[in-house]
């Protein structure tokens, strides 16, 4: 069974909702004299038109000096929806428990590299099914340690909004999450992404009570 270690860390989402530089300070006069400016890109890799199913890669980075994070939240770009029909087995919280999740519907996957451990976390991301009118996430990272971390996912204003919050005071250098595409995937585009430009709005809070508000501008091959 996993060992319960909880790592400050963002989302989904998904979930999300992520997605490099370094996070905590050497010193406390470094990180008070720094703002609070954690950095987010989102890429889409695959398709870009109506009805496409690309696959997004969230990447978060924290800059050296950088408080700690504590909570994030992420809305995903209007144009990201929810393909319910691609909807499958999703994880419960009993089977969460027993780390019997292998047989369900994977989200996607992380990767997670952080000063507290001498290598990569990483592993798949389930949607686990809550209390809630949506599911949470839950990130089963393997690497130096084992490590799983909760999400949420609510509907806001018509969008998709994933984050976590409550983090403990652990430090965070880059955080990728990676939700897959194709066929299989959760996540459908209703428009030609390439037509105009469109954004995430993720909104970071750190362990002292800093908060910072980012427009993430949507990436993608467009070509010419």
């Amino acid at each position: 069974m996993f060992r319960r270690t909880i790592v400050g860390i963002f989302l989904g989402a998904l979930c999300c909702v992520t997605l490099l530089a370094g996070c905590g300070g050497d010193s406390e006069t470094t990180a008070s004299t720094k703002p609070f400016e954690p950095h987010a890109t989102l890429r889409a890799i695959g398709g870009t038109v109506r009805t496409d199913k690309p696959r997004l890669v969230i990447r978060v980075e924290a800059r050296p000096g950088d408080e700690n994070i504590r909570s994030v939240a992420v809305n995903l770009p209007p144009v990201v929806l929810v393909d319910t029909t691609a909807i499958g087995k999703i994880c419960s919280e009993a089977e969460l428990e027993s780390d019997d999740c292998s047989d369900s519907h994977r989200l996607g996957s992380a990767r997670v590299l952080s000063p507290a451990y001498d290598g990569a976390l990483s592993g798949p991301v389930y949607l686990v099914s809550g209390s809630g009118t949506l599911p949470g996430l839950a990130y089963l990272l393997n690497g130096p340690a084992e490590v799983v971390l909760r999400g949420r996912v609510v509907s806001k204003g018509g969008r998709i909004q994933a984050g976590v919050d409550d983090v403990p005071d652990t430090p965070l250098k880059t955080f990728e999450l990676t939700i897959e595409g194709g066929k299989s995937g959760y996540l459908v585009l209703s428009r030609n992404i390439c037509a105009a430009e469109t954004f995430a709005d993720g909104t970071f809070t750190s362990q002292e009570g800093q908060t910072h508000r980012q427009r993430i501008p949507l990436e993608a091959e467009c070509g010419n």
